[in-house]
């Protein structure tokens, strides 16, 4: 829930897909609910995100975004339903600032941001569980739904790269390779590179972090439990490093190792990306798709599972990569 990024962009779709050469300036109201929600065994609570997107006659899209009571129900009621196991909860509505998920700034209302919230231990979700979202709205008979699978653990055990990585020269290609869950169809894999800092007069290092997005959206639709590779560049790490490190005189920098972390998420998601993805570019027309697994609304309720594998170490030939390469020799790592 960290992320409002897939949200936005599920709302801007929703927008531009609404456009067209005929259209009426007054058109009839229509209620229309936005669902979004990343379930995963791994949260200590779930939380979902409930608005409502519609344009009532003679408004102002941008103006009514502003106001709370027109992007929020106050009369719905949401459920989280266990096809698995058969049981249901319903879901406490919460401000989720107060929650530690504060709304990032935008188009949108940021207070209050309404969430619907159930902890973890109550839901007792497992891997392989069916679930089911169901929206409530008063007055209105049919609810919105939308229907996922839990995903379970991406397997470290075959993982790639090795612990040692020795060689990281530009023209190598860094192979990356998981286990995931057999519904797991699309990754975000990245790399976090740690090291210590410190500048001119600071007598203390600091831990500093720089990320290094390899691929947000690695496609696996064929995906049957079994191990996943991908092929990156050496060379692009070292560029990501340069735009993130900055060029300190006098700087004193030590690399501690680094992190790779692997997201998979289900097959909703991948599908919403490849839709949206089928339609851009300069041969695109000029209404782009919507994907959303919401009956009765718009959206994208799915599941996500992330490992972090630590404590990958830099031998002396990639060391000196580090410290002598063109995109990071004047960042003064010892």
């Amino acid at each position: 829930m960290k992320n409002n990024l897939i949200f936005t962009l599920l709302l801007t779709l929703i927008l531009l897909s609404s456009c067209s050469t005929d259209f009426e300036l007054e058109a009839e109201w229509k209620d229309i609910p936005i669902v979004y929600s990343f379930l995963s065994v791994q949260d200590t609570a779930h939380y979902v995100r409930v608005e409502k997107a519609f344009l009532e006659p003679g408004g102002n899209a941008l103006e009514i975004a502003k106001i709370p009571d027109s992007i929020y129900y106050q009369d719905i009621t949401v459920e989280l339903v266990n096809l698995t196991s058969g049981k249901s909860f319903i879901m406490e509505r919460v401000d989720g600032n107060e929650e530690g998920y504060p709304k990032e700034d935008g188009l949108f209302a940021t207070e209050p941001n309404v969430l619907y919230k159930l902890r973890a231990e109550d839901a007792g979700l497992e891997e392989g569980d069916e679930v089911r979202v169901v929206v409530n709205r008063g007055g209105i008979d049919e609810p919105a739904f939308a229907e996922t699978r839990i995903l379970g653990e991406i397997e470290t055990n075959r993982f790639n790269p090795p612990e040692r990585i020795n060689r990281t020269r530009y023209n190598a290609p860094l192979n990356i390779a998981w286990t995931p869950d057999e519904y797991a169809r699309i990754f975000d894999i990245r790399f976090f590179f740690n090291y210590l800092e410190r500048l001119p007069g600071e007598t203390e290092f600091s831990p500093k972090s720089a990320a290094w997005v390899v691929n947000r959206s690695v496609f696996a639709p064929e995906n049957d439990g079994g191990l996943i590779t991908y092929e990156a560049s050496w060379e692009s790490f070292y560029q990501a490093l340069a735009t993130q490190i900055p060029v300190v005189e006098g700087a004193q920098r030590v690399i501690e190792g680094m992190s790779l972390q692997v997201t998979g998420a289900g097959d909703e998601l991948y599908q919403f990306v490849r839709v949206s993805r089928a339609n851009t570019g300069i041969t695109s027309a000029q209404s782009i798709p919507t994907y959303t697994n919401v009956e009765g609304g718009l959206g994208i309720v799915t599941s996500r599972y992330s490992v972090l594998r630590q404590g990958l170490v830099f031998a002396d030939e990639a060391l000196d990569s580090l410290q002598t390469g063109i995109y990071t020799r004047n960042l003064n790592f010892q």
